[in-house]
């Protein structure tokens, strides 16, 4: 028993100091593992901030001695509500606020701007660089109160300026002259002509009643507009002829009858004309050359038609296109009316056409028009479709 004792003795010394070397071998695995993952951990970028840590520190106020304030008042205080929205090439904003910073840091200014009654209230905030002039055009969004002016009202623009704190830096209140939402600013040289399209409106429950009554004045009594079949395609110009002859028709039967310019007042009396939408035109039984044919191209356009209207000096006549895009053109002079016949129509605008000089033509055309954003005015009762942004701040 005593050879086996011994072995076994020395045995459990063997794998005693096999567990020892296998438990420091480990251990230092484990220790020189720990120390790499470490590494890696501080060669990591840090964590990105969180949302409340990228919120920039509030600015310090600046001193209001350090503010300078200057209020303009563009186009003699006249405002034109037909141009709002419409991207005028010949306009002015409501005002414009300079605002001038002469210290060494940025200063947080929040402007407040609104016409009385007519317009929301226009709220922007803004960051005045230090030793940095900020021009801002004043526009406020207008109110269908705005459009449904008849008559050129005066109304405050109320302007105020608060510091970051609240408090009030600037404040004045200016007065404006609101103009009817039918006068049309043409601007220098007519700059402003295809704002003509504004007062073309298909959707006018006058005319779509205009539209309702030529139907009376065509065969079958269908107004397809330009559809057509392929087989037929031939005959599309005579189509669309027909069509127009059955809304002079229809415009004859109500017994418009012809009248000089009406006029608008205001200090812009000799680039300004007030233009009646069709409404009024259709519910009346006189209108000028250009309301006739601003309500001839409202429902050639309601019937999916290409209208046009032609100003040259001094008068004005329709249109409207043989076909889709179409260089071929009916022009009507609605002057005629109320004793004068479809051919006589085409005959007098064929003879402005001729003696007037292409250079003092403009033609307005409607499908253009749409292109650049301008729609129809407001109709009444419906919220008002026209809004002009802020011009962005120079």
């Amino acid at each position: 028993m005593f050879p086996f004792t011994r072995v076994s003795q020395v045995s459990a010394n063997w794998l005693a100091r096999i567990f020892l070397l296998a438990t420091i071998a480990l251990a230092a695995t484990l220790g020189l593992g720990w120390m790499k993952i470490r590494h890696m951990m501080l060669a990591l970028p840090p964590p990105p901030p969180r949302i409340d840590q990228l919120r920039p520190a509030p600015l310090r106020p600046v001193s209001p001695l350090l503010l300078q304030y200057h209020l303009d008042v563009p186009g003699r205080g006249e405002i034109f509500p037909a141009l709002a929205a419409a991207s005028p090439t010949d306009y002015w904003p409501a005002a414009i606020l300079s605002i001038t910073n002469t210290a060494d840091r940025p200063a947080l200014q929040v402007v407040h701007a609104e016409i009385e009654g007519y317009s929301r209230v226009l709220e922007r905030t803004l960051i005045v660089g230090p030793n940095q002039t900020l021009t801002v055009p004043i526009v406020p969004d207008l109110l269908p109160a705005a459009f449904a002016l008849e008559e050129i009202v005066t109304s405050p623009l109320t302007i105020s300026v608060t510091n970051e704190d609240g408090s009030t830096a600037f404040a004045r209140s200016q007065p404006v002259l609101l103009h009817s939402g039918s006068d049309l600013y043409w601007g220098k040289q007519f700059a402003n002509a295809q704002l003509v399209a504004r007062w073309v409106t298909p959707h006018d429950p006058s005319v779509l009643q205009l539209v309702s009554r030529a139907h009376h004045f065509i065969a079958n009594g269908r107004m397809p507009g330009y559809s057509i079949s392929e087989r037929n395609a031939r005959y599309l110009p005579t189509q669309v002829t027909a069509q127009a002859q059955a809304i002079f028709r229809a415009i004859q039967e109500s017994g418009f009858a012809y009248v000089s310019s009406v006029f608008t007042f205001g200090g812009a009396t000799d680039t300004s004309q007030r233009i009646r939408l069709p409404r009024e035109t259709l519910s009346l039984d006189s209108a000028n050359c250009m309301d006739i044919s601003v309500a001839f191209a409202s429902a050639i356009e309601n019937i999916e038609m290409q209208p046009v209207i032609v100003i040259v000096p001094g008068h004005a006549f329709a249109g409207v296109r043989l076909g889709p895009g179409s260089p071929d053109i009916l022009y009507l002079d609605l002057t005629v009316l109320p004793k004068g016949t479809f051919a006589q129509a085409r005959a007098r605008a064929e003879a402005w056409r001729k003696k007037v000089p292409p250079e003092k033509v403009l033609t307005v055309d409607v499908v253009s028009a749409r292109r650049m954003h301008i729609y129809p005015l407001p109709t009444p009762g419906a919220p008002a479709t026209a809004y002009q942004p802020i011009a962005r701040v120079q």
